[in-house]
């Protein structure tokens, strides 16, 4: 995907905050400004990149040497950097830069959240004069509303995992193990165009509680619950979607559980709309647990989406960002049974001018599907 950053906003934010310049090195960050995605960033963290943005316009980015062709390639700044790994201290290749773009006493915006202490002592020390001032997230909250491409990025990829998750789940059998079922999944989500997997946690009957686990080499047995939370990386982007299946035969208390679930999580949805707070949804999804005397069980029920996991707003108590169009947010209430099986159900929406906008093929059925059978994809 062509990533470009909203060049206004974040002139905006220098602006606003009274910079000469701001400086982005977060792996989602220099991902968003430099608008190329270098995976060794999450990865091999001393080989660190820097996207330069001046208050007049001027731009440069600074990546190690082995990089260098990617950045060109994939970003738009024309004024590209290259350190070699090393030889050459990064830290000390920015502090260089920043002096000879006249910038050796300015007011810099910086990933303070991210940046090594030890390497931050050796900026300020090669740089006495300059101030920094911590600007992740406010550059996260650009982010946080996305532009049309990288809407229609997102349903994309979502409806990618969506969709390998049902054909893998309609394929698969009683009998099966967590792993056979899983690779099933990750295979059809690598047909379907995935380049990588983010997340993977899938797990039946006792093992369901357990959120971030990994699939296990056991086999399904009758009437148990099949919980899964799976992301697919996409470039610089990737996808989120959680659902809730039955082994078969399932328990009444199953069923009505899964449908209460599904009903706080449309209930959830339909709260959502320009000018109201991310804490007022996480309050209307308490209240909808409540009414139905389940558990609500995560300090959150939802988060932004997009180069990051985790982006700003999450939809958790006291959150008091508003939700803007062009915001997009994954909704994913959890609860448990009585006898303490989890379920879990998510979707992506996007905030339109209205309301919202599913970016999946569907929310999940109301009724618990099971594990072999055969859903329909909108």
């Amino acid at each position: 995907m062509d990533i470009r950053p909203n060049l206004p906003a974040l002139q905006a934010l220098i602006a606003r905050k009274n910079l000469d310049a701001l400086v982005c090195m977060s792996p989602e960050n220099f991902t968003y400004l430099a608008g190329a995605y270098i995976t060794t960033l999450k990865t091999i963290r001393p080989r660190q990149a820097f996207a330069i943005l001046t208050r007049r316009g001027t731009s440069r980015a600074i990546v190690c040497g082995i990089e260098e062709a990617l950045v060109r390639v994939e970003g738009w700044m024309a004024d590209v950097l290259p350190y070699t790994e090393f030889r050459d201290d990064p830290i000390t290749r920015l502090a260089d830069t920043l002096q000879e773009m006249g910038l050796g006493s300015a007011s810099i915006g910086f990933d303070m959240d991210y940046v090594p202490v030890a390497a931050f002592a050796r900026l300020t020390a090669l740089l006495p004069q300059a101030q920094f001032i911590d600007t992740t997230e406010a550059v996260a909250a650009v982010r946080a509303i996305k532009s049309p491409t990288e809407i229609a990025w997102l349903e994309k990829t979502t409806r990618e995992t969506h969709r390998a998750i049902v054909e893998a789940l309609a394929e698969s059998r009683l009998g099966d193990t967590d792993q056979l079922i899983a690779n099933r999944i990750i295979k059809r989500m690598f047909d379907w165009g995935a380049s990588g997997v983010q997340h993977f946690h899938l797990a039946s009957g006792p093992r369901t509680p357990q959120i971030h686990n990994a699939p296990s080499p056991d086999a399904t047995r009758i009437s148990e619950i099949l919980r899964l939370d799976i992301g697919g990386t996409y470039g610089a982007y990737a996808s989120d979607v959680a659902r809730t299946y039955s082994t078969g035969t399932p328990h009444l208390m199953h069923r009505e559980v899964y449908r209460a679930l599904c009903e706080v999580q449309a209930t959830t949805i339909a709260s959502m709309r320009p000018g109201v707070t991310a804490g007022e949804v996480f309050e209307t999804c308490r209240a909808a647990f409540a009414d139905r005397g389940l558990p609500c069980t995560l300090p959150l029920v939802g988060h932004s989406f997009g180069i990051e996991a985790h982006e700003s707003p999450m939809i958790r108590p006291g959150e008091d960002t508003v939700l803007v169009p062009g915001m997009v947010i994954n909704i994913e209430p959890l609860t448990k049974d009585e006898d303490g099986n989890l379920y879990h159900t998510e979707d992506l929406v996007v905030v339109t001018e209205d309301g919202t906008r599913l970016l999946t093929h569907g929310l999940a059925p109301r009724e618990i599907p099971v594990l072999g059978q055969a859903l329909p994809l909108a």
